[in-house]
């Protein structure tokens, strides 16, 4: 991370002492996906800016912004994709990113770094010098509790504004995160099973036809045998209107029938959320409709999706909750009949003067 980097992370961390909520943690309040205090820098470009949300069983979210304020980046980092640079990503109760200390209280005051400087607000408080010697178990039995309590508060702000943690924070340190990781940690490719993703360019394998694209991933990965992949794959096939274009290779198919077919390859792994980046931004106008349809069909059945669309009617027909990225934060977010009919946000009003 560059310096600049970090002094945009300080300046955010200022604000605000920002902790995984122990809620989220040991229950769960059936949150699926559950992104915290995200941040994501490509060099020395900061994509995200300290993004937290979190995606509720059943729920539609769609995500609108101008090109480049982080929606596609969001997704990608959802499914771990992209990792982010600070922060985490939850599934249900499990963590799928490495764990941040930063988020983490009990972590933060395990390090070196946090021993150390409230051994030095301790004995500035008691009016001792550099030469006076003192260990942090000794140190913190000088005051009270109170006293104690907002010396750690002031502390652990100094440590996360500052980005003070190093590279080495001492054995005890090292064990907190380990344990942390190993009560919460899940396998990533495991996880990510469990999460559908659609992309914009529909990614299929040109050199198998379309229903060896369909059960690649479910026999290989050995979620479904090569029978009952098949068995699904051909369903779906024939629920999206397809099934005689089983044996066809991707060429043969119109930009419309790939999304489709795309869509459904994600549904043969049995997800139980969908992410969709810009679906239908690589299809002709008249195409549009057809894989929209799609996506409403799964919506109405109850799939938890998060949906980056350009589609503002679409948005405003099959989201129950519409986030609003600029400059990658979260700038406005709320029900669509709120946020498209009464906006709240400057640059939300102008962003819409400009698409609907």
């Amino acid at each position: 991370m560059t310096e600049d980097n970090k002094n945009d992370f300080r300046d955010d961390c200022c604000k605000n002492l920002v902790y995984v909520s122990e809620d989220i943690v040991n229950t769960g309040i059936g949150v699926v996906i559950d992104v915290q205090n995200v941040y994501k820098y490509f060099g020395q470009l900061k994509v995200l800016n300290g993004i937290s949300c979190a995606i509720k069983k059943g729920e539609k979210v769609a995500v609108i912004g101008p090109s480049g304020s982080g929606k596609s980046t969001l997704l990608r980092c959802m499914n771990l994709l992209e990792e982010p640079t600070y922060g985490e990503v939850w599934l249900d109760a499990s963590i799928m990113t490495p764990v941040d200390p930063y988020l983490h209280k009990s972590i933060l005051v395990k390090s070196n770094t946090y021993k150390r400087l409230m051994i030095e607000e301790i004995k500035s408080m008691l009016g001792k010098g550099e030469k006076d010697k003192l260990k942090y178990d000794d140190a913190i039995r000088l005051v009270d509790g109170d006293t104690l309590e907002n010396l750690s508060d002031k502390v652990l702000k100094q440590i996360k504004a500052g980005d003070r943690l190093k590279k080495r924070e001492g054995i005890e340190f090292v064990k907190a995160v380990k344990a942390y990781k190993d009560r919460y940690g899940v396998n990533i490719n495991k996880a990510r099973q469990r999460v559908g993703m659609v992309f914009q360019h529909f990614n299929l394998f040109n050199n198998l036809t379309i229903l060896q694209n369909m059960i690649l991933s479910p026999v290989q990965l050995k979620l479904k045998s090569k029978e009952d992949a098949t068995d699904k794959a051909l369903k779906l096939l024939e629920r999206i209107g397809l099934l005689d274009k089983k044996d066809e290779y991707p060429s043969k198919l119109s930009g419309g029938q790939k999304q489709r077919v795309a869509i459904a390859r994600a549904l043969v792994m049995d997800p139980e959320v969908m992410l969709f980046d810009e679906p239908t931004s690589a299809l002709d106008p008249e195409m549009v409709g057809e894989v929209l349809s799609l996506i409403k069909d799964l919506a109405d059945e109850g799939m938890t999706m998060v949906i980056v669309t350009h589609e503002m009617g679409f948005a405003k027909e099959v989201a129950n909750r519409v986030l609003f990225l600029d400059g990658g934060n979260i700038v406005e977010e709320n029900t669509p009949e709120e946020l498209f009919n009464s906006p709240k946000n400057e640059r939300l009003k102008d962003f819409l003067s400009k698409v609907l």
